[in-house]
């Protein structure tokens, strides 16, 4: 496993002196965000750096435009803009080497509606297709991360396997966080052993990425030090799955209290 750090929580500081801090750090794998504030800082000086720092080992992963975006939305103008940002962001990752990139799913506050839903469940697929062919042409592979809340596409793994029959190639963002929450409020006794045994069915094969961070089954808290997840089964869990592909911390950690606590932490649970 590599793991990294994602700029999106590190808000403190420009892009370059956030990249600079996590290099700093002893961490060799950066997970970029496609939304501000570092959004507006991503032009061609910065990917020339961050293609420059690929080419002396450091690994890019590319977090997908979320905020404001919806694919597959009944709303034709949203809808558009939607797959417009993620190609570009798509595009972006490319032309920088990061892979994956991360895409979250499309979603519906209609789903009780059973037509309309499968409707927009439709165009959310149609939307995925598209990005997924423009993403192989340029040799960036698409990891779809499962998101809790009832109103999106793909909230538990077990989704996977119909998502990817429709749209051949993509893969799987694990959110350990979400899942755990996903499975707590489903009153699972054992929450952890559901995420891995949810992933040796789906096929560590179709694992391409992991997002890592601590809640209390409540709450997408994005914690690290602290919370209810017991990391260190889950990661060793995946590591005798066979996976061995960047997982990358998500958290408000490192601004409360440091790099230093947050690495620590991480001794302690890595595989």
């Amino acid at each position: 496993m590599h793991f990294g750090i994602s700029t999106y929580f590190l808000t403190n500081d420009t892009l370059d002196g956030v990249i600079d801090s996590i290099l700093a750090a002893g961490i060799r794998v950066i997970e970029l965000s496609y939304e501000p504030p570092h959004l507006f800082l991503l032009d061609g000086g910065l990917r020339d750096k961050l293609r420059g720092l690929a080419g002396e080992g450091v690994g890019f992963s590319m977090h997908g435009p979320f905020l404001e975006t919806n694919l597959g939305s009944y709303l034709d103008e949203i809808r558009t803009v939607s797959r417009e940002r993620v190609l570009d962001a798509v595009r972006f990752s490319a032309g920088m080497g990061a892979d994956p990139i991360v895409v979250h799913p499309g979603y519906s506050f209609f789903r009780k509606l059973k037509e309309f839903d499968r409707e927009i469940h439709a165009r959310f697929i149609e939307d995925l297709g598209t990005i997924a062919e423009e993403a192989r042409s340029l040799g960036v592979r698409i990891a779809l991360e499962n998101v809790f809340m009832s109103y999106f596409y793909f909230r538990e793994l077990g989704e996977f396997a119909a998502i990817r029959d429709a749209v051949p190639g993509i893969g799987v963002t694990l959110d350990i966080g979400h899942a755990y929450i996903s499975k707590c409020t489903a009153k699972h006794p054992d929450p952890e052993g559901a995420i891995i045994d949810d992933v040796r069915r789906m096929g560590v094969e179709n694992l391409f990425h992991v997002h890592l961070h601590n809640n209390d089954g409540n709450r997408d808290d994005h914690d690290f030090v602290e919370g209810s997840i017991d990391m260190a089964r889950v990661l060793k869990g995946l590591n005798e799955l066979g996976y061995d592909g960047k997982v990358v911390i998500e958290t408000l950690d490192i601004e409360r209290l440091g790099f230093s606590a947050v690495l620590q932490k991480l001794k302690e649970i890595a595989p």
